[in-house]
């Protein structure tokens, strides 16, 4: 069977415009690649100067965001000079071979404009015989260098973008700037930098919430919770508006003596975990003058994952009214649900309606993926087909809800079909099946 093409797509993106960001929906649209990975460059092979990365990448997440589907935009420029302690120029080979061990179902190929080739560029680059055998470039057509009725994107650069910023408030180029940069780009130049955080732990949630923050126009210093604790790691730099405790709910008791012990500035802490009241998990803190709330995503986030749901998911929030002030800073437009006043039962219960639903999907799944691999069906076949099922059944239910976003025996109120399905299963798949079907009766007859 022939592998899924991943285009991927270089470059410095400093800043990101429409070009750019139109580039995935044409590959994609043209049937040339089945996924797209954008990767912002860590250094420039020709030392040009740019912006800092983790700014560039923030930037073109948010470029990028309508498409999160189908582009993921990757940070693996960023891991491959932490490998080589920081130095040496970004090769577009070791680019390649990196997403391709990354990537090992797809067909790895690299996106290049027409220009480069033209221009004589494409075979000076560092190891160019081997991208071309290994890599199939696939060239985008670029006005000037193709012919024009193949040119289907507009031309726009960097280049001229740092120009329209740098001219300010001149109307020509405030205009230009809305034509040629996404909008949600050009919101987050305007608004300059927000504040800064301190972020504490270097788990799923913190790998997530920093590029997060820094999307919103914060910076973000990471510090070990661990070492936070213990007294070996240092306290991250730079004076916080706010401090995130993103560790483990074991450890925010230590952790909020710690920052007292260690003399962090009296600025407002918070801590992320869904089930402990911020007075009873951060009480040092707030005894020693430390506005204390929470900040919980109510979003399911693995460090493993490149992108996340983060920028839209609905946040749990609570505390003294100064740290609920930044934490609103922080999330911006996003939703939240207020928690203030529930005591520690009631946030236990919060926090497991949030397992319920984020969790335990994981238990159907699996019991669904025994019974098709006991019937010899092929398992990374079964995955996807089982991964597209449980997709579009929650896609239905969110967007019809109760009861016409079910589908199946249920809601066509086929109960012998109920009993048949139980019959066939076997073991904990049949025990979950008839517990299951007896609600969804229930509660598709309640709703109707």
């Amino acid at each position: 069977m022939e592998r899924p093409v991943l285009a991927v797509l270089g470059g410095s993106f400093d800043p990101p415009h429409l070009g750019h960001a139109l580039i995935p929906t044409y590959l994609l649209a043209r049937g040339l690649a089945d996924r797209v990975l954008v990767a912002p460059c860590w250094s420039h092979p020709f030392a040009k100067q740019m912006m800092p990365f983790a700014d560039r990448l923030a930037l073109t997440r948010l470029a990028m965001a309508s498409q999160a589907e189908t582009v993921e935009v990757s940070d693996v420029e960023a891991r491959l000079a932490a490998r080589r302690g920081g130095e040496g120029p970004s090769y577009s080979y070791d680019l390649l071979r990196a997403v391709a061990e990354e990537h090992p179902g797809f067909a790895v190929r690299l996106v290049v404009g027409s220009d480069i080739v033209v221009r004589g560029e494409l075979a000076r680059w560092h190891r160019a015989a081997e991208i071309a055998a290994e890599f199939s470039p696939i060239v985008v057509p670029r006005v000037g260098f193709a012919d024009a009725e193949d040119c289907a994107l507009p031309e726009i650069s960097s280049t001229a973008v740092r120009a329209w910023l740098a001219a300010g408030d001149d109307p020509e180029a405030q205009e230009a700037l809305t034509m040629a940069v996404p909008a949600a780009v050009l919101k987050r130049i305007r608004g300059g930098h927000a504040g800064h955080v301190w972020l504490f732990g270097r788990g799923n949630v913190s790998t997530h919430a920093e590029p997060w923050l820094r999307e919103r126009g914060w910076t973000a210093a990471v510090g070990s919770a661990r070492g936070l604790v213990d007294g070996t790691g240092e306290l991250p730099v730079g004076t916080p508006d706010g401090i995130w405790l993103l560790g483990q709910d074991g450890w925010l008791r230590a952790a909020a003596e710690a920052l007292v012990r260690r003399g962090a500035p009296r600025v407002p802490v918070l801590h992320a975990a869904g089930s402990v009241v911020a007075r009873e998990g951060l009480a040092a803190a707030a005894a020693a003058g430390h506005p204390v709330g929470t900040l919980h995503p109510i979003c399911s986030l693995r460090r493993e994952r490149a992108s996340s749901r983060l920028g839209s998911c609905v946040f749990g929030l609570e505390g003294d009214r100064e740290a609920r002030a930044v934490a609103l800073r922080w999330i911006g437009p996003q939703a939240h649900l207020d928690l203030q006043g529930l005591d520690a039962e009631q946030r236990t219960r919060y926090h497991a309606a949030c397992a319920l639903a984020g969790n335990h999907v994981a238990v159907l799944a699996e019991r669904a993926a025994e019974t098709m691999r006991s019937l010899g069906l092929p398992g990374p076949t079964t995955t996807r087909a089982l991964g597209e099922l449980l997709r579009s059944a929650l896609d239905n239910l969110l967007a019809l809800g109760m009861p016409h976003g079910v589908s199946g025996p249920a809601a066509r109120g086929d109960l012998a079909a109920l009993k048949r399905h139980e019959a066939a299963l076997a073991g904990e798949a049949s025990a979950l099946y008839r517990v299951l079907s007896a609600q969804l009766v229930e509660l598709l007859a309640a709703r109707r």
